[in-house]
């Protein structure tokens, strides 16, 4: 799938708390956004059940995980790991889970797929796993926030030289690279 601003943060979790971004700036919330809303659940390809919910329960969701998703993004940049409170607060969220477990067969062979039971909690099922496997495989100075200074999102860079800067090179490493350059060419008509 092709990347959306929806989809830069690399990883669910992430996106989800890009769904807080800086519009003309300002900070906006796309999820109190009915269509935007919708199209972040369609760009992260969340299965049906998630996005059959009622919309206002589906904004509380996202929006109680997006707050957990920001916790975890904030003890990775001030300590590079979680902290107890974090880590708390995510296992009392998975506790809370009924899985459902299902066998289908591949042409690989049998598979068991886990699925939260409700919309609900596939949601949580969802962002919980993303933000585990992410904390398991992915090292924390790989998580980083854009180093434009007016945008506020974040992404994991999962490059192979790990130097990624910008959140989206066509948006924030163009609009800084167009800023030098206009910078320069004002100090050599001046100089």
């Amino acid at each position: 799938m092709l990347q959306t601003i929806n989809r830069i943060g690399g990883l669910l979790w992430i996106n989800l708390a890009n769904t807080v971004r800086m519009q003309e700036k300002s900070r906006t919330d796309r999820l109190l956004d009915p269509p935007s809303l919708l199209e972040w659940l369609r760009d992260n390809e969340l299965p049906d059940s998630v996005r059959e919910l009622p919309l206002e329960q589906l904004r509380k969701e996202l929006t109680a995980l997006r707050e957990l998703c920001d916790r975890v993004l904030e003890d990775l940049a001030r300590h590079g790991k979680l902290s107890e409170p974090t880590y708390d607060a995510l296992q009392v969220r998975a506790e809370k889970l009924i899985v459902g477990v299902k066998l289908t067969m591949t042409g690989e062979g049998p598979d068991l797929e886990y699925t939260g039971r409700s919309g609900s909690e596939a949601l949580s099922l969802l962002v919980l796993r993303s933000i585990a496997d992410t904390l398991r495989t992915v090292p924390a100075e790989r998580i980083r926030k854009c180093e434009h200074e007016d945008c506020i999102l974040r992404f994991a860079d999962i490059s192979k030289g790990g130097r990624r800067r910008w959140c989206s090179m066509e948006t924030c490493g163009n609009r800084h690279k167009a800023a030098e350059f206009y910078a320069k060419k004002k100090q050599q008509a001046e100089g």
